[in-house]
């Protein structure tokens, strides 16, 4: 096979890498030198220091029309500045600086470049400079890239998943191939980011590009490959066609960016989740926030209308549930939608203060939520509350003190609350910090259940020349809400949920994880159709797993089928023990801890990924520097097959020895030793249906 000139392009050459880029960039041959200079991390150096250069000659990677011209007919005669700074051992930021010297207009592009993991991640930032209105902004694109390929090239393929729109295949991995002249479209739907997933990895056979969008809104995407041998990729705000005052500013998307070589596109997914895992997932204290092993409540429910069970839901039984659970190791308790003054849904919008005079239904929490939190936090748990800050239905208290707050449409139950306003956000932002302050909150959930888009289609039709200018504000706003409530409380984190996994991107990941990623396994677990909740959840963690290295949803089931297809570094848990279950459970829960060591290694799908019940599902998650990993592996509850046969076991040395355990329930096997050439190949057989198996392994000495 030819050598791709896209390798051509990004390929490691520690020999070229001895001219330095440019006066402000760091020097490749200093960073060649280094006796652990990794390729992977070299290549998208040398990459970012092209693509964000103080030579006019070079393109940079982002594109808008300005004037009604396209920016590449004119950037090379604007005003170029470019800054380069360290900000620790293991980032720089690189700051490209462009200034057009006739409206004022500037454009400044903030890189980040990951020096210890692969990727290149960076915002777009306009500001009217000038004195005047500047002409009419169009077509942000934060990346517009294009990157030569070879002609004879034909294994192009665009490797997506599906988002979390509430379909049995939420988040389940698909291929689209992309043939010369041909482009695939893609974009968010309603103004939630991940209804169309955000993430994506474009492979050209051993080599690629894994783009990840950060924008909590209507953002747009193509990859198109045209015919003289260049596959572009864009990706921005979907729409935006306004003019900035003087002195104004706005920010556009944000976009990360792994160039990879040598590999095959699920090895790939691994850079990624390295530079997600230390740059990008919250930290408390300089540690990941950790999935807790929790409950969803009220949904825990085994018996009776369960709709009259979450609008009924009281203190009592609250503290009841607690009393439950207690010591079969929950670390959270969590308090769902069903507690405000007038219920779910109707009840958005009564949010204010005093708190407890104004948000809980205080027929049913007279007292507030602060007995249920001093009773999670005394039985050795931590407490998250749910809330809907951003809709609001008309006659509740947001509506009626504060109108000027949202933006209604004709026919529309449920207004926005319009966080593009300072003080609409501020007064949120109040109101939330107190609940965490008064309820002594350790987690926040974020929940959104409606599309804000035709909302900011309403403002954007009030001046047409404004279009996009409400809805970047309001996701301006969005971030602002959610870093300051961060700031106040340096011991919470956010789980953010939006109808289920409707507005996982890039910018919500690095403010929050995800406990919801879906609410397509309400209706299976409220049925209590065990074996259909514990397929879905296979699905979503085989191919979400390869962007978020953790994230969980509503589960039901304590045998270890049930439970381990749910647990993914934590768990939701929505299965009220029996008295006969307890044991079971506990043992459950601490298998899961257990394992929690081997879910942030390198992860790889080992089956085909499918919804059918039918089908076998396998993972293998694999720590290269601990010489160890575990396979995961499930036989669904209709496959005729008791052998499944991986192709390969990834990370396996051939001439070393392994110790291997097998737990089919959560009683380990006696370990065994394997020579890694027959684990590398090993069949694994599972006698039952549904059943599963967890295979541990460590290198020996």
């Amino acid at each position: 096979m030819p050598r791709s000139s896209f390798q051509s392009l990004i390929v490691l050459s520690l020999v070229a890498a001895a001219v330095a880029v440019s006066l402000h960039a760091m020097p490749a041959a200093a960073r060649a030198a280094e006796a652990a200079v990794d390729p992977d991390v070299e290549r998208n150096c040398q990459w970012a220091e092209r693509a964000f250069s103080d030579r006019p000659e070079d393109v940079p990677p982002f594109s808008f029309t300005y004037g009604g011209r396209p920016s590449a007919e004119f950037l090379a005669s604007w005003k170029r500045e470019l800054t380069d700074a360290t900000i620790d051992p293991s980032r720089r930021v690189r700051t490209l600086t462009l200034t057009d010297p006739q409206t004022g207009l500037e454009v400044r592009a903030v890189a980040t470049i990951y020096t210890d993991t692969p990727g290149v991640d960076w915002t777009l930032h306009f500001t009217n400079r000038g004195t005047a209105d500047a002409l009419v902004l169009e077509d942000v694109r934060t990346l517009d890239a294009s990157d030569p390929i070879a002609a004879t090239d034909a294994d192009v393929v665009l490797h997506r998943l599906n988002g979390g729109p509430c379909r049995v295949d939420d988040w389940m991995p698909f291929d689209q191939p992309l043939p010369s002249g041909q482009e695939i479209a893609m974009a968010a739907v309603g103004g939630r980011s991940s209804n169309v997933c955000p993430f994506f990895n474009i492979a050209c056979g051993a080599e690629g590009v894994i783009t990840a969008i950060g924008w909590s809104g209507q953002w747009a995407a193509r990859v198109s490959r045209q015919e003289e041998g260049k596959l572009r990729v864009q990706a921005g705000i979907e729409r935006v066609h306004l003019t900035l005052h003087p002195g104004e500013s706005i920010r556009a998307a944000r976009v990360l960016q792994i160039r990879w070589a040598g590999m095959d596109h699920l090895q790939s997914y691994n850079l990624f989740r390295r530079t997600m895992l230390a740059h990008v997932l919250p930290r408390i204290d300089g540690r990941l926030v950790t999935p807790p092993v929790t409950t969803p409540s009220p949904w825990i429910v085994r018996e009776g209308n369960p709709w009259d069970y979450l609008y009924g839901f009281k203190e009592s039984d609250a503290l009841a549930e607690i009393e439950r659970i207690k010591g079969l190791g929950y670390e959270f308790y969590w308090t769902d939608a069903y507690y405000t003054r007038g219920n779910f849904p109707a009840g958005m919008g009564n949010y204010g203060l005093p708190l407890d005079e104004v948000v809980p239904d205080l027929a049913r929490f007279p007292r507030g939520l602060r007995p249920i939190s001093d009773a999670a936090h005394a039985a050795g748990m931590k407490y998250v509350v749910w809330f809907e800050p951003e809709r609001v239905v008309r006659g509740t208290t947001i509506a009626t003190e504060h109108p000027e707050f949202c933006i209604w449409r004709e026919g529309d139950g449920s207004g926005l609350y319009n966080l593009g306003l300072p003080e609409a956000r501020r007064h949120m932002t109040t109101i939330l910090n107190t609940a965490i302050a008064q309820w002594r909150m350790d987690c926040l959930r974020i929940d959104f259940n409606i599309d804000p888009l035709p909302f900011w289609q309403v403002l954007d039709a009030e001046d047409p020349n404004r279009a996009g200018m409400a809805e970047i504000r309001y996701v301006e706003g969005l971030y602002q809400m959610w870093d300051d409530i961060l700031k106040a409380n340096p011991h919470l984190f956010i789980d953010n949920c939006a109808s289920g996994g409707r507005r996982v991107d890039l910018e919500m990941c690095s403010r929050s994880i995800v406990l919801w990623r879906t609410d397509a396994t309400i209706d299976p677990f409220i049925r209590s159709d065990f074996n259909q909740t514990a397929l879905q959840n296979q699905v979503m963690t085989a191919g979400l797993n390869r962007y978020v290295p953790h994230s969980v949803v509503g589960n039901i089931g304590a045998e270890p089928y049930h439970f381990r297809s749910g647990f993914n570094y934590g768990i939701v848990l929505a299965h009220q023990p029996l008295d006969a279950e307890r044991d079971l459970l506990k043992k459950a829960i601490a298998e899961g801890k257990r394992l929690r060591k081997y879910f942030l290694g390198d992860f790889y799908p080992l089956s085909p990924v499918t919804v059918s019940p039918t089908d076998w599902c396998v993972m293998q998650y694999h720590r290269p520097a601990e010489r160890d990993g575990m396979i995961v592996a499930f036989r669904r509850h209709e496959s005729p097959d008791a052998v499944f046969a991986p192709k390969e076991i990834r990370g396996i040395d051939e001439a070393a020895d392994y110790r291997v355990t097998r737990s089919y329930t959560y009683e380990p096997s006696e370990t065994i030793v394997m020579k890694g050439s027959a684990l590398k190949k090993l069949e694994i057989t599972i006698g039952d249906r549904p059943e599963s198996v967890i295979i541990e392994y460590q290198k020996t000495d």
